[in-house]
């Protein structure tokens, strides 16, 4: 565990030190709290769906956007080791190289999550005026909803071994995280069947359902929130290691 936990805390160093890219990300989440808060706000009053104020809404969009903006291009680094051929060179590493990636994807991650997530429930609470009674819940779930991101971020890596590139699934789970995770709309205004289907899916925990549970805090939603963080996480974690082991074997069948 102790070479985990080093690689952990390298990146996470590594990526406090990145200034330039802490600072292109910190801007990047202000333009985006300013601009979709305003799309929301019109959205909300011409159709009438939406009971929540301005403030509310500014507080929605900075804890979705917050963690959505965290999270690190780990599918495009597996990407570059296949195509390169560093693969070769550091499966013989007496490490897994998934849990290493995985490692290296958290502490960037956290990193991340620390600066912005300073920087931006800041901004957010200078403009509203107020911290939401759900803030104390924002940290751990938030975390929890990066962790969740990153599983399915290294199984989209992990389907180099078949395709060339992994932009076209990772293009395609994004789409379905804006839509179905509620990013700039909460689902209350989607139709009823789409909110199903939505909710049979692990978008809504990453981000509108965490986003509005630390905006008002329910003891039950959250271990529901919890048990569905879970949930999905051993689906992906399983995926990804049947995934894995047959891309490496595939690998080796082929002269890797």
């Amino acid at each position: 565990m102790g070479k985990y936990i080093y690689l952990f805390k390298l990146h996470f160093i590594q990526t406090l030190k990145n200034k330039n890219s802490l600072l292109g990300l910190t801007i990047f989440l202000i333009t985006c709290l300013i601009i979709f808060s305003n799309l929301w706000k019109i959205a909300a009053e011409r159709m009438h769906a939406i009971d929540l104020n301005p403030d509310t809404l500014l507080w929605y969009i900075a804890l979705n956007e917050w963690v959505l903006i965290s999270l690190p291009d780990v599918q495009d680094d597996i990407e570059e080791d296949l195509k390169t051929g560093n693969l070769s060179y550091l499966l013989p590493r007496p490490i897994s190289y998934l849990l290493s990636k995985f490692c290296e994807s958290l502490g960037a991650l956290s990193a991340n999550l620390l600066v912005l997530g300073t920087v931006g429930f800041a901004f957010t609470a200078y403009m509203t005026g107020h911290i939401p009674n759900g803030f104390l819940s924002v940290i751990p779930l938030g975390l929890m909803s990066g962790i969740l991101c990153l599983i399915f971020h290294l199984l989209i890596g992990v389907s180099v071994f078949w395709m060339e590139e992994v932009g076209p699934f990772y293009w395609l789970f994004e789409k379905l995280l804006f839509i179905f995770g509620g990013l700039m709309l909460p689902l209350a205004v989607y139709p009823k069947w789409i909110q199903t289907l939505a909710f049979l899916t692990p978008f809504p925990s990453i981000l509108g359902q965490r986003s509005a549970l630390a905006i008002e805090f329910e003891l039950d939603s959250a271990l529901q929130l919890i048990a569905s963080f879970s949930f999905w996480a051993i689906i992906g974690i399983t995926a990804l290691f049947v995934l894995y082991r047959k891309g490496l074997k595939m690998l080796t069948i082929n002269g890797g």
